[in-house]
C-alpha cells in the first residue's frame, strides 16, 4: 500500500453503495491551464459530475473510465498514478470534501512564497519532485539525504516515481511531510496529510 493506493480505498469506503464509483471520468490534458508555482509538467484535468480536478505530472494521460477502475488496483505506473490523483481530486471536489482544487492566481505567488519561508525558517528539508521554484528559494536549507530533513516537500511529479513513492511511504511516519500545491487537494484531504496552498481556488 501507498498513499495514493490509500487514498483510493478512503474514496472506495465514503462511494460505496452510492453509486458514484460508477460514473464517468473524463481526463484529459490542458497545456494551457495556469499552474501552481511550485509545480512543472504538463495539467491533466478530469471531470466528474460537475466536479472538476487537476494535476501536474510529467506523465500526462488522455482517457474515459470509471472511478471504480482503481479499485484494487496496485497503480505500478506513472500513468496509472497520474490518472489516479486526478480522478481522486474531481472526486472529492465534487463530494465537496476537498475545496481548493485549482492554483492561486499569479498575483498571490508572493505572498505565498513569504508565508512559507516563514513556515519554514530554520527547518532542513528535502525536496521530492523537481521544483525549480522551491530549489532556489530555499537552497540554503535543502539537504540531499531526505533521512536527514526535518521536513520533506513533496511536489506532484515526485509521487509519481515508484521509487520516491515508496521512500514518502517510509518517511511517513518519521518525517513532517508537506505536500505542496493544489494537485494534492483530494490526497490530503482522503487520508489527513498535510498540505500547502493558501491561496488555492
Amino acid at each position: 500500500m501507498t498513499i495514493i493506493t490509500d487514498a483510493v480505498e478512503k474514496l472506495r469506503t465514503l462511494l460505496e453503495g452510492s453509486g458514484c464509483e460508477d460514473g464517468i471520468v473524463t481526463l484529459k490534458r490542458n497545456p494551457g491551464a495556469s499552474r501552481c508555482q511550485y509545480e512543472r509538467g504538463v495539467t491533466i484535468e478530469a471531470h466528474f459530475g460537475g466536479g472538476h480536478g487537476q494535476v501536474v505530472t510529467d506523465f500526462p494521460i488522455q482517457a474515459t473510465t470509471r472511478i471504480s477502475s482503481m479499485y484494487g488496483s496496485p497503480l505500478a505506473s506513472p500513468q496509472e498514478r497520474s490518472a489516479a490523483l486526478t480522478i481522486i481530486n474531481a472526486a472529492t471536489g465534487f463530494l465537496c470534501i476537498a475545496r481548493k482544487l485549482h492554483p492561486c492566481p499569479a498575483e498571490c505567488y508572493d505572498f505565498c512564497l513569504t508565508e512559507l519561508r516563514t513556515a519554514l525558517k530554520e527547518t532542513s528539508l528535502a525536496c521530492i519532485g523537481d521544483s525549480p521554484t522551491i530549489a532556489r528559494e530555499f537552497s540554503s536549507q535543502m539537504t540531499t539525504n531526505p533521512e536527514n530533513a526535518d521536513t520533506i516537500l513533496v511536489i506532484a511529479d515526485g509521487l509519481i516515481s515508484t521509487e520516491i513513492l515508496l521512500l514518502v511511504e517510509r518517511l511517513r511516519e518519521k518525517k513532517r511531510i508537506l505536500l505542496l500545491g493544489p494537485s494534492f487537494a483530494g490526497l490530503s484531504a482522503l487520508i489527513d496529510m498535510e498540505q500547502w496552498c493558501p491561496y488555492g481556488k
